[in-house]
């Protein structure tokens, strides 16, 4: 996994949204958890998020994408090693807890439910959580329409259409999971020929080749629709539902989970 993140890290400049949150995204976090006087932990160094709370610290594993992407520790942010499935802080501390994505790279619903315990001990009683999911919808695209939809120039950013190829791969995919490398073939099938996709949509071709990161990656992503993310977190969670986002490119697919008061000693 060490090299999966290594490689985004490297490509980090070349992605956009819905990958990347827009401004707009921002704003939701905000709007939701209210989190202007809060000291905000976060999944992940996204650096746009960077400046919510009164104070924040990003939590992420790896340490090179601390060093290749957190836009640097201040008086009032600042980015440590650690587990997000055990935490460094006392149990029932944190005010606000948010995570852009993190869901779906964690992979099968065994692993998101150890994510949502570990979010659940950490909150104080009155403690608030907001996860942007990236929801696969109800009913599976058919890929011969995602791959219309892009040729007329229907997906906002290529990274729109990588999480639109990802849903179409999933088919019966136990938890809704499927391999990174299942996805860059399924891309392959779809688009043999990326000269052509890059001169239909005026994506440049570096933009394209940000997909070839998952090459012999030994990640698993998992894309679970909004109805199954609300009854995995409800066993958790007395308060669950979810806000949108905007109306940045896929924002209907990446709403924000929001999650309220921990259920105590169940």
């Amino acid at each position: 996994m060490t090299q999966h993140w290594n490689a985004i890290r490297r490509h980090w400049q070349l992605l956009g949204s819905p990958l990347r949150p827009p401004p707009e995204v921002v704003e939701a976090y905000n709007r939701e958890l209210d989190l202007v006087r809060s000291h905000v932990v976060m999944f992940g160094v996204t650096p746009e998020l960077a400046g919510l709370g009164a104070a924040m610290t990003a939590v992420d594993e790896s340490a090179d994408m601390i060093a290749g992407i957190w836009p640097g520790d201040t008086d009032m942010r600042k980015a440590v090693r650690g587990d997000w499935f055990d935490l460094p802080f006392p149990g029932a501390s944190i005010d606000a807890l948010i995570g852009d994505g993190c869901l779906s790279v964690i992979g099968a619903a065994d692993v998101r439910r150890m994510l949502f315990s570990s979010i659940a001990r950490a909150l104080k009683a009155d403690g608030r959580a907001g996860i942007r999911l990236y929801a696969s919808p109800e009913t599976r695209d058919e890929p011969q329409d995602v791959r219309a939809l892009a040729l007329a120039g229907g997906a906002s950013t290529f990274h729109d259409l990588k999480w639109r190829v990802a849903m179409t791969a999933i088919g019966g995919a136990p938890d809704y999971t499927i391999p990174v490398t299942g996805i860059l073939e399924q891309f392959d099938r779809m688009f043999p020929d990326r000269e052509e996709l890059s001169a239909r949509t005026g994506w440049e071709l570096p933009v394209i080749g940000t997909i070839d990161v998952y090459r012999n990656s030994p990640a698993i992503y998992s894309f679970a629709p909004v109805n199954a993310l609300i009854e995995e977190a409800r066993v958790f969670f007395d308060n669950v539902r979810v806000s949108p986002t905007g109306r940045y490119g896929l924002a209907e697919r990446c709403p924000l989970l929001v999650l309220r008061s921990p259920r105590r000693g169940d």
